[in-house]
């Protein structure tokens, strides 16, 4: 059986950016690229824990296709180097 991957990209935003952003979507002001994040955290301590081991079998059911994490500028530099 063949798998199909599948990118998931997240946004990193404060909750009140977050919300403005919604709203000029749903009043029509902005249209966001497909490429946008469709799943949106107010820090990267709340990702950590959304992602963390304790909710690895409710990701399981939730997410059935496999995700990666997109490397940042450093990541790559960092593995350029090593």
């Amino acid at each position: 059986m063949e798998r199909c991957v599948v990118d998931t990209v997240v946004g990193i935003l404060p909750q009140d950016l977050i919300r403005e952003r919604m709203l000029a979507i749903t009043r029509g002001e902005y249209k966001p690229n497909p490429t946008d994040p469709k799943i949106w955290f107010t820090s990267m301590q709340s990702l950590a824990e959304a992602v963390g081991e304790d909710n690895l079998p409710l990701l399981k059911i939730v997410q059935p296709t496999q995700t990666r994490l997109i490397p940042t500028s450093a990541d790559r530099s960092e593995s350029r180097s090593g």
